[in-house]
């Protein structure tokens, strides 16, 4: 066992843990280890960390950028942008394109698609009713939801797994819904993907919290996962309780399974005095 002590945090660490952690430059130089015979030194003081550490020229210091750098870049579109415009857009043209007769359409076309399903097994039905809603009211809210759902798991896991997460999850939702629905129409709404990212997100920080330091992990545990249990997890029993869960559930899996974006190691080097800007 090695200890280690960072920003006042004494840890444990295992011999296979500790070289790993060098070798990804996750232990910063001025670390504190406790060595036999001498005390706690710091860590660039030590043989093995310069044998394993990345140098300078490999490891270059990370830069940390701010969530909504990160969900409104400069150049070209984030994957939360890309959801949110795909939503807004169908919107836009269904609302144009039937008018006051908008809910009964999505009715009857969504009953019939259900039809489908159950005679047909076309369960590519699902796919669509993803970016379908069924007003404004119920458009706004998950847009709004939807934009922090889908930032969390992009500034986690990256722009494509935000995007192949909402569809995944978003389909795991609609299955959900439609076992547990025994008549038409097929559920739309975004919000089983919502609940998703959201369960992916979860998933992924308790996966991988050891990744984070200190300040990092007391925030996410006394401030986002209590915020979460408040506003989020009571409405997964509002409306489609089956899409809501469904969709959740197969973000919990999915999430252990979620690769880290290149900038989570890093996180763990950033000054702590600069944590409110990089989480």
């Amino acid at each position: 066992m090695v200890t280690i002590r960072i920003q006042g945090q004494e840890s444990r660490l295992g011999t296979e843990e500790w070289e790993i952690r060098l070798r990804e430059g996750r232990i910063p130089p001025e670390t504190l280890v406790l060595a036999e015979g001498t005390g706690w030194v710091r860590a660039d003081s030590l043989e093995i960390y310069r044998l394993l550490a990345p140098t300078p020229a490999r490891h270059p210091t990370a830069v940390a950028l701010s969530l909504r750098e990160i969900l409104f870049p400069k150049r070209g579109f984030s994957a939360t942008e890309l959801l949110l415009a795909v939503n807004l857009i169908v919107a836009g043209l269904l609302f144009a394109a039937w008018g006051k007769e908008y809910l009964s359409t999505l009715r009857g076309m969504t009953a019939e698609w259900w039809n489908d399903v159950r005679a047909g097994h076309a369960y590519g039905w699902w796919i669509p009713t993803l970016f379908l809603h069924a007003g404004p009211g119920h458009l706004g809210r998950n847009m709004m939801a939807l934009l922090a759902a889908s930032g969390a798991v992009e500034f986690l896991a990256g722009r494509r797994w935000a995007i192949a997460a909402y569809l995944i999850t978003g389909i795991g939702g609609a299955w959900a819904s439609y076992a547990g629905h025994h008549a038409p129409p097929l559920s739309v709404g975004a919000s089983g993907a919502i609940f998703g990212l959201l369960g992916c997100a979860v998933s992924f920080i308790v996966r991988r919290r050891g990744t984070f330091n200190y300040a990092q992990r007391w925030k996410v545990w006394r401030v986002y996962v209590p915020l979460f249990i408040l506003l989020f997890l009571p409405a997964i029993a509002n409306a489609d309780v089956h899409a809501h869960a469904g969709g959740f559930a197969t973000g919990l899996f999915l999430g252990v399974w979620l690769p880290p974006h290149p900038r989570i190691p890093k996180l763990a080097e950033v000054d702590p005095l600069r944590d409110d800007e990089a989480v």
